[in-house]
C-alpha cells in the first residue's frame, strides 16, 4: 500500500468510526431497551427472577471488560491487534442477543426457557465486550488533538443515538406488523430480531476490515518485530497500580457509571411508562425518538457552540451537566400531572443538554489515558479505556438490582396485569419516578464528583502530550511543570 493509499485508510479509519455505534443502535434500541419487558411479559418470569438473570449478566460483563482490555493490550496476532475483536465479539454477542429474542417464538412455553436465556445471556457478557474494548482502545489512537478527539465523540453519538432514534421510531409500529401477521407477541419480537441482528453483524464486519489496513493494526504489528531489548517492559503491578491511583480516570469513571444508572432507569422502564402509567405503547416510539434524537443534536451543539462559551472540556461537560439537571427538577415537579407532550418536551430537554456531555465524555477518558502513558512510559490504553465500557455495564447493573428491588417491592405482576388487574398507585408512581425524581438525585452526585475531583484541564492535557512526545515520560517526566498548570 502506497503512502498516499495509507493515508486515505487511515482517514477513513478516522471518518467511520462513528460506524459501530451505528451498527450498535439497532441493538441499544430493541435488545437493551426490551429486555426487561421480554423478560417479565414475554418469557412471562417473575420480576425477581428476571431481574436476577439481567444482574448475573451484568456482572460478568463488568469482569470480562477490563479483562480484554488488558489481553488486547498485551497481545498482537499475527494479521493484526484490534480488528479481530471486533468481529468475533460482534458474531457472538449480536447473535446470542438475537437467539434470546427468538427462542420465545420456538416454544409453547417461553417460561421454561430460564436457563437457556441464562446461558445466553452469560455469552453476551462475556464474549460481547470483546468488540468494545478494542474500538475503545483505538480511539486515543487516531488521534491526540482534544478538538478532534470531541468531533470523534459526537460522530459517535450522532451514529449511536442518531440510530436509536431511527430504530426507536419505527420498531414500535413494526412490532405491532409482525405480531398481526406472526400471531403472537413472541412471533412479532423474533421477526425483528432476525432484522437488528443482520444490521448489527453486518456494519461491524465492515468497520472492522477497513480497520484493518490501517496504521493503527501496522504499527502494531511493527512492535512483534522489534528485538525484545527495545521492548517496553513495564510490569503489569505498576499498570494496575497507576489504573487505580488515576485520579481523572476514577472520577469520571465514578460519574459514567452513575449517570448510566439513571440512563437505564429511563430507557428500560419506557415501555412500562407507556404501557401502564400513560396506557399506550405505541406512543413509546415517540419517547424514543426525542429522546435520542435531541442526545444527537446537544452532542453536536456541544462540540459547535457550547465549547466556545466555556472553553475548557471539563467546564463544558460540568455546565451541560448542571443544565441537564434543571430540567430533570422541572420535570420532577410537573410528571404527575403532565400531558404526553409536555412530558416529551422536558425528557427531550434534559436528554439535549446529556447529549452536550456526550462532546466531551471520550475525551476525559482519553485523557485520563494520555495522563496513564505520561505516567508509565507505556501505552496501555486497552485497560484504561475498558472502563469507558466498564461504566455502562456496572452502570447496568446497578441500574437492575435497583429496579427489580423496587419493582418487587412495590409488588409489580405482569401476568396478573395480562389477566386484566391494573398496576397499584404505588407501581405507577414507581414509573414515574424512574423517569425524574431519581434521575435528578444519581444526576447530582455524578456531575458534582466531576466538579470536585477531575483534575485535567485542556491546558494541562496539551502539556502532558507535549511531554509525551518529547519522551519525558516514566521515570523522565516533568510532574511538576504539569502539576503547575491551572
Amino acid at each position: 500500500m502506497s503512502d498516499e493509499q495509507q493515508v486515505r485508510r487511515d482517514n477513513l479509519t478516522r471518518n467511520l468510526y462513528f460506524l459501530p455505534q451505528f451498527g450498535a443502535s439497532g441493538g441499544m434500541a430493541f435488545f437493551s431497551s426490551y429486555l426487561a419487558m421480554l423478560l417479565t411479559d414475554i418469557y412471562m418470569l417473575p420480576v425477581v427472577l428476571a431481574g436476577a438473570l439481567e444482574a448475573v449478566r451484568g456482572v460478568v460483563g463488568w469482569i470480562a471488560g477490563p479483562t480484554y482490555g488488558l489481553m488486547i493490550d498485551r497481545i498482537t496476532f499475527k494479521y493484526g491487534k484490534y480488528w479481530h475483536w471486533v468481529i468475533f465479539g460482534t458474531f457472538i454477542g449480536t447473535g446470542a442477543n438475537t437467539l434470546t429474542f427468538i427462542l420465545p417464538s420456538l416454544s409453547e412455553n417461553p417460561q421454561n426457557l430460564a436457563l437457556p436465556v441464562f446461558i445466553l445471556g452469560l455469552a453476551i457478557s462475556i464474549f460481547g465486550g470483546m468488540g468494545g474494548a478494542a474500538l475503545s482502545a483505538v480511539y486515543p489512537q487516531l488521534t491526540s488533538d482534544p478538538k478532534i478527539r470531541s468531533y470523534l465523540a459526537i460522530g459517535q453519538k450522532i451514529g449511536r443515538d442518531g440510530g436509536k432514534a431511527l430504530w426507536g421510531l419505527i420498531v414500535p409500529p413494526l412490532l405491532v406488523y409482525f405480531t398481526a401477521r406472526g400471531g403472537s407477541d413472541a412471533a412479532g419480537w423474533a421477526s425483528m430480531a432476525y432484522i437488528i441482528g443482520i444490521f448489527g453483524i453486518g456494519i461491524n464486519v465492515i468497520y472492522a476490515l477497513i480497520l484493518k489496513g490501517s496504521s493503527i493494526e501496522k504499527r502494531a504489528l511493527a512492535e512483534i518485530d522489534k528485538p525484545a531489548a527495545q521492548k517496553q517492559r513495564v510490569p503489569l503491578t505498576l499498570v494496575f497500580k497507576t489504573v487505580i491511583t488515576n485520579k481523572a480516570l476514577l472520577a469520571i469513571f465514578s460519574c459514567l457509571s452513575i449517570h448510566k444508572i439513571y440512563y437505564f432507569f429511563q430507557i428500560l422502564t419506557a415501555s412500562y411508562y407507556f404501557r401502564y402509567v400513560i396506557g399506550d405503547l405505541a406512543r413509546l416510539g415517540f419517547f424514543m425518538t426525542a429522546f435520542n434524537l435531541s442526545a444527537v443534536l446537544g452532542s453536536i451543539f456541544g462540540g459547535a457552540i457550547w465549547i466556545r462559551i466555556f472553553k475548557d472540556s471539563k467546564r463544558s461537560f460540568v455546565a451541560a451537566g448542571v443544565t441537564h439537571l434543571i430540567f430533570l427538577a422541572i420535570l420532577t415537579v410537573i410528571i404527575r400531572n403532565a400531558s404526553v407532550t409536555v412530558f416529551l418536551l422536558f425528557v427531550a430537554l434534559a436528554s439535549f443538554f446529556a447529549g452536550v456531555i456526550e462532546a466531551y465524555l471520550m475525551p476525559l477518558f482519553a485523557a485520563a489515558a494520555d495522563w496513564h502513558a505520561w505516567k508509565t512510559g507505556e501505552r496501555s490504553d486497552g485497560l484504561t479505556m475498558s472502563t469507558f465500557n466498564l461504566s455502562v455495564v456496572l452502570g447496568t447493573t446497578v441500574s437492575t438490582i435497583i429496579r427489580t428491588a423496587m419493582l418487587a417491592a412495590v409488588g409489580y405482576n405482569a401476568a396478573a396485569y395480562a389477566e386484566g388487574a391494573l398496576p397499584s398507585e404505588a407501581v405507577l408512581n414507581l414509573f414515574r419516578n424512574f423517569q425524574s425524581l431519581y434521575p435528578l438525585l444519581f444526576g447530582i452526585v455524578a456531575f458534582g464528583i466531576v466538579q470536585l475531583f477531575y483534575p485535567i484541564t485542556d491546558k494541562k492535557l496539551a502539556k502532558i502530550q507535549e511531554e509525551i512526545k518529547a519522551g519525558r515520560v516514566g521515570d523522565l517526566r516533568n510532574e511538576e511543570v504539569v502539576n503547575s498548570i491551572v
